[in-house]
């Protein structure tokens, strides 16, 4: 059984200034090892519970577990969790290596343990032989890669991505990620607004609006079983239609019967129906309705 790395318990955040709540009474639970999204408009609460799991922010209210262990009070130094922010946050004076190399040598670890450690995480990234290289001389997925390595060359439980991967390519996304989870065990949370990069991406999703989590699952649920009609309308193209349920798997819209994929509602419930444009067929006249 997957043991979880982060647990959020009843979190609320609420900025006393101007008394805005931004998140409210979020649960969820976080399996190591997975890539997880939290997905949703800007404004919707995502990089909120991203700071608080670094520690940029406080919880108002709850309880944020890491690794078994209640960590509301524990400074963002000492939590092993690493931030990859959208401007990088690079050194520009100094070169690949010494980027990758900081936070060991910040901790006092041996040089030649340093070379070793830097050579082998630049190749996780695909940036072999770019030590030496200027970080202005690199293009803005190269950028992207020295700040993944940097973030975990000292194996971090988690890595928290805030809409930092749009500069990589797919297939170098999707290959770096399985590098990374295979040889390393690091949990990815990825907050963006992108729902095609979420869904591509992700072991499990957070669907959130107006801070609150509206629906959770695998990429496969949420796209095929949407919860309500916000979810509906966010993720992929729809087409959203009043009808009656008449029974379990069979829908009736536009003065026709379907079948359904849902069962479990009350008979001849007003609902609505979600078809997606990839389950519409064009067919002949003689084979279709009249």
């Amino acid at each position: 059984m997957a043991k979880n790395i982060i647990e959020f318990k009843n979190v609320s955040k609420v900025y006393a200034d101007n008394d805005t709540t931004v998140l409210k009474n979020i649960n969820f639970e976080i399996e190591e090892g997975k890539f997880y999204t939290l997905l949703g408009a800007s404004g919707s609460g995502k990089s909120t519970i991203l700071n608080i799991i670094a520690g940029l922010l406080d919880a108002t209210e709850g309880d944020i577990i890491l690794d078994g262990k209640r960590i509301n009070d524990l400074p963002a130094n000492k939590r092993n969790v690493h931030t990859i922010f959208q401007s990088y946050a690079l050194f520009p004076n100094m070169n690949v290596f010494d980027n990758v190399a900081f936070a060991l040598k910040i901790k006092g670890i041996d040089k030649k343990e340093i070379v070793v450690r830097v050579s082998e995480t630049l190749k996780m990234v695909q940036l072999e032989g770019f030590e030496n290289r200027a970080i202005a001389k690199l293009s803005g997925g190269q950028k992207q890669r020295v700040a993944i390595a940097r973030a975990i060359i000292d194996r971090p439980k988690v890595l928290l991505l805030d809409e930092s991967l749009s500069a990589l390519d797919m297939k170098l996304r999707k290959d770096m990620q399985y590098e990374l989870q295979q040889s390393l065990g690091i949990t990815f949370i990825f907050v963006t607004h992108d729902q095609e990069e979420a869904l591509a991406m992700s072991d499990w999703i957070f669907i959130m609006n107006e801070g609150e989590i509206v629906q959770s699952g695998t990429p496969t649920d949420i796209y095929d079983e949407p919860i309500n009609h916000f979810v509906a309308d966010f993720i992929g193209e729809s087409n959203i239609i009043s009808g009656q349920m008449i029974e379990d798997y069979l829908v009736e819209f536009n003065g026709q019967k379907f079948e359904a994929v849902d069962g479990g509602m009350r008979k001849n419930e007003s609902i609505e129906v979600v078809i997606r444009p990839e389950d519409i067929w064009f067919t002949l006249p003689s084979e279709g309705f009249t």
